[in-house]
C-alpha cells in the first residue's frame, strides 16, 4: 500500500500562476505505476500556459470554475466534471471563477518533460 499527503509532495510553482502537486508518479513511487497523478491550484484570473502531451490526460474539477481549451474547442468546466483530453492535443485551462481552480490531473503514460511541449 502506498500513502501519499499532498504536504509531503514534491511542490512545483508555475510560472503561469498555479501550484502543482505531484502526488504520485512511477519516478517517484516504489511499486511501479503507469500513470502520474497531480494536484492543480490554479489561481484566480490564472491560466496554464498551452501545451501539447504525447500522452493523454485526464482532468477531474474539484472546486472553481473554468474555461477548457482543446484545439478548437472551448468548454466551461466546474466542480464535479471529469475531462478526457486526447494525446497530441493543443490545451490549456484558465480560472474565470472569483475563487481558485482546483482539480486532479492524470496522464497516462505519466507525465515526463519530453513527452510536453509548450507553446
Amino acid at each position: 500500500m502506498i500513502i501519499k499527503n499532498q504536504k509531503n509532495s514534491i511542490k512545483i510553482t508555475g510560472n503561469e500562476g498555479a501550484i502543482i502537486y505531484d502526488l504520485l508518479n512511477p519516478q517517484h513511487v516504489e511499486n511501479k505505476i503507469r500513470y502520474s497523478l497531480a494536484y492543480v491550484n490554479l489561481f484566480h484570473g490564472k491560466s496554464t500556459l498551452s501545451h501539447i502531451m504525447k500522452t493523454s490526460e485526464v482532468y477531474y474539477i474539484l472546486e472553481g470554475k473554468g474555461v477548457l481549451h482543446i484545439n478548437n474547442e472551448s468548454e466551461n468546466v466546474t466542480v464535479g466534471d471529469t475531462i478526457f483530453v486526447l494525446p497530441g492535443s493543443k490545451q490549456h485551462i484558465e480560472n474565470v471563477g472569483s475563487e481558485d481552480l482546483k482539480f486532479l490531473c492524470i496522464v497516462d503514460p505519466a507525465w515526463k518533460k519530453g513527452n510536453e511541449t509548450i507553446l
